[in-house]
């Protein structure tokens, strides 16, 4: 567990989130909406508000080195896969009559999801390749990912290839590029 130095105060949470930008706001809503794919019963707009409401409760503690970006990403992506446990535990006798595809494509946005979560298991030891993966998961520029990250070009290139690298020989085992 972090150490409490190491965790943003209320105060410090409420202050972030206050200077937050109309653009930042709709990166923001945007990101939501990839992360609320497939949920049956709550939506974007849910997914966004349960988030801003446990960060801001201190429900979810935000640790100071972590940027907001990747953390809000990080506190949607445990809200919406908590949502999808739970309508798949407990089904609605409204949603019986569902169409296949329906079921299907909720099916792979929790594949997907578990992809995700296990490709930043794999880069969790490299916080530069991770950030480069969380960015791209927003859809950042290249950059926009630059100034995030403090990285030049060469920079970029190279935590971007070490990041292939890893995720290669770790998810595809026996891969020659």
């Amino acid at each position: 567990m972090a150490d409490q130095a190491d965790i943003l105060s209320a105060e410090e949470v409420a202050r972030h989130l206050g200077r937050l930008r109309q653009a930042e706001l709709i990166r923001f809503a945007a990101l939501a909406e990839t992360w609320a794919r497939g949920l049956a019963r709550r939506d974007a707009a849910d997914l966004l508000n349960e988030a801003l409401t446990r960060i801001l409760s201190g429900q979810r503690p935000w640790p100071a080195e972590v940027p907001l970006a990747a953390f809000l990403s990080q506190v949607m992506r445990s809200i919406a896969s908590q949502w999808r446990a739970e309508d798949l535990r407990e089904p609605l006798a409204s949603d019986a009559g569902l169409p296949e595809p329906v079921q299907a494509a909720a099916a792979v946005d929790i594949e997907m999801a578990d992809l995700a979560d296990k490709i930043r298991s794999v880069l969790s030891g490299d916080a530069v390749a991770l950030g480069v993966f969380e960015h791209i998961l927003l859809q950042s520029g290249r950059g926009e990912i630059c100034a995030e990250l403090g990285l030049d070009a060469t920079g970029y290139d190279t935590a971007r290839r070490r990041m292939i690298r890893t995720l290669q020989r770790q998810l595809i085992p026996g891969w020659t590029s």
